[in-house]
């Protein structure tokens, strides 16, 4: 780990992934919620993002091929991540997307237009601090006044109780021999031996045994980039803001819209104790300490304004959304981070008979009597829940539909085509959300298949087969292509019924 790395894990490549966090839709929903005015450009479509680290860029192909008037600026310093994605951008045709091959000192010598948003997952805990000062000083000069940045990064207290198993990991895999991920792997079984050995920190840190064993069913390239890295630190909030400070940046709130409502975490007396705090920074980090937060996913603006209170509901009101799961999908109780929230029929039972029929600006459902009579709060609220869950999801304007649906159509043609060996990204471009939609392998050989006009099963069987994937049921595998293909069409018919209406409402055809 050294040369051109600086320290970084090297050899070995990121997981591919699409973080759904920095779409402009819920950038400018989290935003509002706050009391921010979002970035203009943001709303209009026609903005500028950059994403520093984007290992294999998936995040920004997806939102390419979902924002056709918007530009797109992805670097890393990984060669074979930005090969990848240059190739799938050209397939995809996406001429409003550049992946860079530069260092952060590269990226920040270059000029480019002013930046409306800016992206940096995860590396703020991944680099050193000469090159977070080089981060402070691009955002300085590039970000334009009003501009956003998204920053997530491992935090303390919470995550203090893990540093001992990650230097656990970084010693072994150094002393280990062979390819690493056969250091990785035999670094983790050592750690689980320790474990089970029990006492000592074992015994007084929460959560070590799950956490290794978890890690048992994580990837070598996730483990390799998570832990490995010599620059690897945790930040208190308020470190990380009075760093921001120096680009102009002030803290706006969480990005997660659910994360911004303090009652989920904190008690009435825990709150107030937190708001004892005259810096702002101060109270965050007071907050990281009542909940013992392991991760941070913030949001800073620059020289952001702030909304009246009629604002930001006009705003609130006219803001669209759109149910991401059949209505009968929408559980009674939801399992988050954290815990286990209800989700009272009163208010979700009527909010998702209203979205299931189509998307609906929030002014709309409240003039709907089963809501109107639950008040805009408790309906906000709602929403924030379904969206920061995945269940339902802000929409951009209306406008530019059409060209969204264009460009989404040619780049999710290319995706398709990849379904064929299964170098499957995992997501396609939604143009009624300006975001990405999970895909699975089955599922996108079936859409393939209606594009072909193809029988979907045996399309999908010819493909999976070659690659020596046979299906399965209760423990059985299947041995047969009539078995196979007959599962498929089971398959197929469920997914015709029940996934792929929501897709062509998200206008994945």
């Amino acid at each position: 780990m050294n040369g051109w790395t600086e320290g970084y894990v090297g050899g070995i490549d990121y997981i591919r992934a699409f973080y759904r966090d920095w779409s402009p839709a819920l950038l400018s929903f989290a935003l509002t919620l706050r009391g921010w005015r979002p970035p203009e450009p943001l709303r209009s479509g026609a903005f500028t993002l950059a994403e520093l680290g984007c290992g294999h860029g998936l995040t920004s192909a997806v939102l390419a091929g979902a924002n056709p008037r918007a530009r797109f600026e992805a670097m890393d310093f990984n060669p074979s991540h930005i090969a990848g994605a240059r190739r799938l951008a050209a397939e995809g045709g996406l001429a409003n997307a550049a992946f860079l091959e530069e260092s952060f000192a590269e990226h920040a010598r270059r000029d480019g237009p002013p930046l409306d948003a800016v992206a940096l997952h995860g590396v703020w805990s991944w680099v050193s601090a000469e090159n977070r000062a080089i981060l402070v000083e691009l955002l300085r000069r590039r970000l334009a006044p009003g501009g956003v940045v998204f920053v997530s990064y491992n935090a303390l207290p919470g995550t203090l109780a893990h540093m001992p198993l990650r230097r656990l990991l970084v010693e072994q895999c150094a002393a280990g021999t062979g390819p690493l991920p056969d250091r990785i792997e035999r670094a983790v079984e050592f750690a689980a031996r320790l474990a089970a050995l029990g006492g000592g920190w074992f015994a007084g840190a929460d959560g070590v045994t799950e956490r290794i064993e978890s890690l048992r069913h994580k990837s070598p390239n996730y483990i390799a980039h998570e832990y490995l890295n010599s620059d690897w630190t945790a930040f208190y909030h308020a470190d990380v803001a009075r760093e921001l400070a120096a680009a102009k940046l002030e803290f706006a709130g969480a990005a997660v819209p659910m994360e911004q409502l303090d009652d989920l975490t904190l008690s009435p007396a825990a709150q107030a104790m937190a708001a004892e705090a005259a810096d702002p920074a101060v109270a965050e980090t007071l907050r990281d300490v009542l909940t013992n937060r392991s991760f941070r996913r913030d949001l800073f603006v620059k020289g952001g304004e702030r909304l009246t209170p009629a604002e930001r509901s006009a705003l609130l009101r006219a803001t669209r959304f759109a149910l991401l799961v059949s209505p009968d999908d929408l559980p009674e109780v939801a399992s988050t981070p954290l815990g286990r929230l209800p989700f009272p029929r009163a208010v979700h039972g009527p909010l998702g008979e209203a979205l299931g029929a189509g998307p609906r600006r929030l002014g709309e459902l409240l003039a709907l009597p089963a809501l109107a009579a639950r008040g805009e709060d408790a309906v906000v609220r709602a929403l924030v829940l379904l969206t920061s869950l995945g269940f339902a999801a802000p929409l951009p304007d209306e406008e530019g539909l059409a060209e969204r649906q264009a460009q989404a159509d040619r780049f999710n043609g290319a995706v398709l085509e990849r379904h064929r060996s299964g170098d499957t990204p995992g997501h396609v471009a939604s143009p009624l959300l300006g975001s990405g939609v999970a895909l699975s392998r089955i599922e996108g050989l079936f859409l393939l298949a209606a594009r072909l006009a193809e029988n979907p099963a045996e399309l999908a069987w010819r493909h999976l087969s070659a690659d020596g994937i046979a299906l399965g049921r209760d423990g059985r595998r299947f041995e047969s292509a009539e078995e196979n293909i007959a599962e498929l069409a089971s398959r197929h018919a469920v997914f015709a019924a029940r996934r792929r209406p929501l897709l062509a409402r998200l206008g994945v055809r």
